[in-house]
């Protein structure tokens, strides 16, 4: 398909890129997003390239590798788009409810603030549940 005809736009990609994020194959999908930045399609242009990474970061937290999942809202911003509400809200809940660290979650919130961004009560509540929990259990 990319050796013939005109190139495929970020549509196409994203949604292969969907289909291996759904099936777990999120190193396939990387080599997908890594195709589309060599082939120019840059998320900075492109109006469906925050979902791409909205789809990776929500692929990687299913999985929980949360640490990927991070890298990836820096290279969001290395790409001049700005992470939104839905990507740090998924990430945050994640780190809290799945890898219970409220540490990496907080500094998260904290760069929410940053950009501009609020992070909905139950998520910041979550974090302080987290946060208390893991403190009492280490008392």
């Amino acid at each position: 398909m990319i050796d013939f005809g005109p190139p495929p736009g970020n549509a196409v990609f994203n949604f292969v890129i969907n289909g291996l994020t759904k099936s777990g194959d999120m190193e396939e999908a990387m080599k997908i997003k890594k195709l589309m930045e060599n082939r120019g399609l840059k998320p900075d242009h492109a109006k469906l390239s925050p979902a791409t990474f909205h789809t990776l970061i929500r692929g990687f937290c299913k999985l929980e590798q949360y640490d990927k999942a991070v890298r990836l809202i820096r290279e969001m911003k290395e790409h001049g788009v700005n992470p939104n509400h839905d990507e740090y809200n998924k990430l945050i809940k994640s780190l809290c409810m799945k890898a219970l660290d409220w540490e990496t979650a907080e500094k998260l919130q904290e760069e929410m603030k940053v950009n501009g961004l609020i992070l909905n009560g139950r998520t910041s509540a979550l974090i302080r549940a987290v946060k208390e929990l893991k403190e009492g259990v280490a008392t």
